[in-house]
C-alpha cells in the first residue's frame, strides 16, 4: 500500500525545516481576530492584533522574546508553547502572522524560557532532559507565508544542564546565563555566546543558592568603583544579589540586599540607567492579602543597595515580569494582565499607574493565570504581551498619541508647493520632560525647521509645510530625556490623499500599511480593503478557496469549500484512527492528521508501515502479526522475563480486542478466547 508521509524535510541556509505537506496547508491563524476585546478592559493601552493559543497548536503559552531583524527592518516574536516555541512575523501595523514553531527538545511542559543574543536565539526548559536550544534566527527569513506552517529544528542542543528555570544574557559580554538549572548549580551557570554555534560553559555560581531570575549587564551608572564591569543581578532566596560575573571563572558578590516579609523573590529589572531596580516577589500577594507588590531598590552605591520605595497596586494579582522602556515601567501581572507604570526616579513616588490592558478582567486576585510575560518593540511602538490560556496580544501605549491629523495640498517631493500639515499631539504625564519632537519621512519646506520641544504633559498643536516621501511612512518621534518612541502620523482618522501599498499586485491595499503619493502611485491603491497583502488570491469578492484563508475577506475562512477529514492523531505518529470521526478542515488541526489507518492510537510505535519490533503486536497495522513482528517471549508482555500474573491481567484487559492489539498470542492481530488458553499454557514459565 502507498503511503505519503507526514511531513517533507528541506533544508534553509543549515536550518533543518520541515514544512507540513501539501500545499493547501496553510497558517492557523488566517484571519486574525479581535473578538476577546469586548470582555477586554484597558486604559491608555489600545489593543492592536490577537493570535489565540489554538492558531499557534499548543494549549498554553508562556514566556515570549524578539527579534529584530536589522539587515531587513522586521520583527519577529518568540512565542513560548508548552509543546516548543513558536514564532510570529510582526507585519505593518502590528498585525501578527503564525509562521511555525521549535518543538520542544523532549516532552511538554507548561515552563520555557527564551533569550536572544545577536541573531540566536536560546531556549530552555524545566520539560525532562531538555537542555538548552540553540536556533539561528536568520533561518526565518526564509520562511514565506505561503510555504504554510514550518516547524524548525535546533542548530545545536546543550544537553547539560538537562533543565532550567531561566535564561539571562549579557550582550556586551556575550554571555548565556542559565538559572534554576538543574545539576551543575540551581544559582547560575554562565556560557559563553560569542561563538554562537558552540557555547561553552566557562562559569558557575553555586554558594549562593537558587536565583529565579536575573537581569545580565555591563554596568554602566553612578557608582564609578564598578562601571564597565559585567555585572548579574539576581532575585533568590527572598534577597537581591549583586554579583561581579566579569570573569566568570571567578565570580564575586558586590552586595546583598533583603526586604520586609519576603516569601518568594522572582524577578529584577535594572532601569536603563543603572542607578535603580524593581523587584517582585510572586507569593507575597496571596500571604499578605495586599495590593501587587513592587520593591524599587536604590543602586547608586552597589556595595549598598537599599530599599527606597514599596509600590502597592491598586489590584491584588501576582506579579510576575517586568522590564523597562526609559521612564516607562511595563508590568505583565497575572490576572491583572500588562500594566503600565511611569518611574519617575530619584522623585517619590517612584512609581505611578498610566495604563492597563486587562484581557480577562473578572478576577484581579492572587493566582497564577493569565499574563506571564510581555516584549517591547520599541522600533514599531508596540508592546506584544502572552497570556497563558490566551494567546499572543499585540498592544500600544497611548501615553502619546496623533489626533486631528490634516494635510492639505499633495504634490510630488520638491516639485510644486509644499503642503500644509497641521496634528494635535496628546502626551500623558509620566514623560520625563522636556520631550524633543521631530518629524522622519518628511521633506520640509525651506525655512521650517521640523523639531519642537514640550515641557509638559497636555495637548499641543503642530503645524509646518512639506512634502510627504513617496512610498514612506512619515512618523513623529518622541524624544524624552530617557526614552524615544516612534508615532505614526498616517492615523486611521487621518485626512490626506490616501494611499495604501499594494505589495501583492491585486489592486488593494493594504489598510495597516498607508504610505505617502500623490496622484497615481505605483505599487499602491486607494482601496484599503485588502486583508492579506501578500497574497493574490485574497481580495474582497475574491472566489473563497480551501486554502486556510479568507480570499474574500468577508470574515469567514474556507466557507463554501470541499474541506478535507482530519482524523485523531492522539499517539503522534502522524497517522489518525477512524474509530473517532474526523474534523473537516482546509488547514491543520492539533493532534490531527489527514492519514487514517492507525491500528491503535495509543501506541506511537504502531501505524501503517511502521518498523517491526518482535514484540508480538502488529506495528505496520495490516491485521497480521508477520514473523519479523513476533514475539521471543510470547506472553510476557511487561518484558520482565516472566509470564505472570501481571501479564495475564494485560491480556484481559485487552480480551476482544480485533484490531490494534498488544497482547496477542499468535499471528492474529486479535485477543479471544485461544489466546487465553495459549497464555495459560505458558504461565508461570520464564521466558528463554
Amino acid at each position: 500500500m502507498f503511503s505519503v508521509p507526514p511531513f517533507w524535510m528541506c533544508w534553509i541556509h543549515g536550518a533543518c525545516v520541515v514544512v507540513m505537506w501539501l500545499n493547501w496547508t496553510r497558517l492557523a491563524n488566517a484571519q486574525t481576530s479581535l473578538e476577546l476585546i469586548t470582555g477586554a478592559e484597558s486604559w491608555n493601552v489600545e489593543a492592536v492584533d490577537f493570535v489565540g493559543v489554538s492558531s499557534l497548536m499548543t494549549e498554553k503559552v508562556n514566556d515570549i522574546a524578539s527579534w529584530r531583524d536589522e539587515e531587513h527592518e522586521q520583527t519577529y516574536l518568540l512565542e513560548g508553547c508548552s509543546n516548543g516555541t513558536a514564532f510570529l512575523k510582526v507585519l505593518p501595523g502590528g498585525k501578527m502572522l503564525y509562521m511555525g514553531k521549535l518543538p520542544t527538545q523532549s516532552v511538554v511542559s507548561l515552563w520555557r524560557d527564551i533569550k536572544v543574543l545577536g541573531n540566536t536565539m536560546y531556549v530552555v526548559s524545566e520539560a525532562s532532559e531538555h537542555g538548552m536550544q540553540v536556533f539561528n534566527l536568520e533561518a526565518l527569513r526564509e520562511w514565506s507565508p505561503s510555504d504554510g506552517v514550518a516547524m524548525w529544528a535546533a542548530d545545536t542542543v546543550i544537553a547539560a544542564p538537562a533543565t532550567a528555570h531561566n535564561l539571562a544574557v549579557n550582550p556586551m559580554a556575550g554571555q548565556v546565563i542559565q538559572l534554576g538549572a538543574s545539576g551543575m548549580s540551581p544559582g547560575a551557570v554562565i556560557f559563553d555566546g560569542n561563538d554562537p554555534g558552540v557555547p561553552e560553559i566557562y562559569g558557575v555560581a553555586a554558594e549562593w543558592g537558587t536565583f529565579h531570575d536575573a537581569h545580565a549587564l555591563r554596568y554602566a551608572g553612578p557608582d564609578v568603583e564598578h562601571q564597565g564591569k559585567d555585572l548579574l543581578f539576581a532575585a533568590g532566596n527572598q534577597k537581591l544579589w549583586i554579583l561581579d560575573v566579569t570573569d566568570p571563572t571567578d565570580i564575586a558578590e558586590i552586595a546583598h540586599a533583603t526586604y520586609p516579609s519576603p516569601v518568594f523573590a522572582h524577578q529584577v529589572w535594572v532601569s536603563d540607567s543603572h542607578d535603580h531596580a524593581f523587584m517582585g516577589d510572586e507569593l507575597d500577594e496571596s500571604s499578605s492579602g495586599s495590593g501587587t507588590r513592587t520593591l524599587v531598590f536604590d543602586l547608586t552605591d552597589l556595595d549598598a543597595p537599599w530599599l527606597a520605595e514599596t509600590y502597592h497596586s491598586s489590584v491584588m494579582a501576582t506579579d510576575h515580569n517586568q522590564y523597562t522602556h526609559g521612564e516607562w515601567l511595563f508590568q505583565s501581572n497575572y490576572r491583572a494582565g500588562l500594566r503600565m507604570l511611569s518611574d519617575g526616579w530619584p522623585a517619590s513616588p517612584v512609581l505611578v499607574e498610566r495604563g492597563f490592558f486587562d484581557p480577562d478582567p473578572l478576577s484581579n486576585a492572587p493566582g497564577f493565570h493569565g499574563a506571564w510575560s510581555h516584549v517591547i518593540l520599541e522600533e514599531l511602538g508596540l508592546v506584544a504581551m502572552s497570556h497563558i490560556e490566551q494567546g499572543v496580544w499585540m498592544v500600544r501605549p497611548e501615553f502619546a498619541r496623533l489626533t486631528n491629523v490634516s494635510i492639505t495640498g499633495c504634490n510630488a517631493q520638491g516639485e510644486g508647493d509644499p503642503g500644509f500639515w497641521s496634528m494635535v499631539l496628546h502626551v500623558e504625564e509620566g514623560w520625563s520632560f522636556p520631550l524633543t519632537l521631530e518629524l522622519d519621512g518628511v521633506e520640509l519646506a525651506e525655512g521650517e525647521s521640523g523639531t519642537w520641544i514640550v515641557q509638559e504633559p497636555g495637548s499641543v498643536m503642530l503645524t509646518f509645510f512639506g512634502w510627504g516621501v513617496g512610498g514612506k511612512q512619515p512618523q513623529l518621534i518622541v524624544n524624552s530625556q530617557r526614552s524615544s518612541w516612534p508615532l505614526a502620523i498616517l492615523t486611521d482618522d487621518a485626512l490626506w490623499p490616501a494611499h495604501y501599498a499594494d505589495e501583492d499586485g491585486d489592486g488593494y491595499g493594504n489598510p495597516d500599511l498607508p504610505v505617502w503619493g500623490c496622484g497615481e502611485v505605483m505599487g499602491t491603491s486607494s482601496l484599503p480593503l485588502d486583508c492579506q497583502d501578500w497574497n493574490v488570491n485574497t481580495y474582497p469578492s475574491a472566489p473563497e478557496l480551501c486554502d486556510g484563508w479568507d480570499n474574500d475577506c468577508n470574515g469567514l475562512m474556507d466557507e463554501g469549500t470541499s474541506q478535507l477529514a482530519w482524523y485523531l492523531d492522539a499517539d503522534g505518529d502522524g497517522y489518525g484512527t477512524s474509530l473517532v470521526p474526523p474534523i473537516w478542515s482546509c488547514t491543520a488541526l492539533i493532534n490531527r492528521t489527514l492519514m487514517p489507518g492507525d491500528c491503535n492510537d495509543g501506541e506511537a510505535t504502531m501505524y501503517p508501515n511502521a518498523e517491526a519490533l518482535a514484540a508480538g503486536v502488529d506495528n505496520n497495522c495490516d491485521g497480521i502479526i508477520d514473523e519479523a513482528e513476533l514475539s521471543a517471549c510470547m506472553g510476557d508482555f511487561n518484558q520482565d522475563g516472566q509470564r505472570s500474573v501481571s501479564d495475564m491481567l494485560q491480556l484481559l484487559s485487552y480480551f476482544g480486542c480485533d484490531m490494534g492489539c498488544v497482547t496477542s498470542m499468535n499471528e492474529l492481530d486479535m485477543v479471544s478466547i485461544v489466546d487465553l488458553l495459549l497464555y495459560l499454557s505458558v504461565f508461570g514459565t520464564s521466558c528463554p
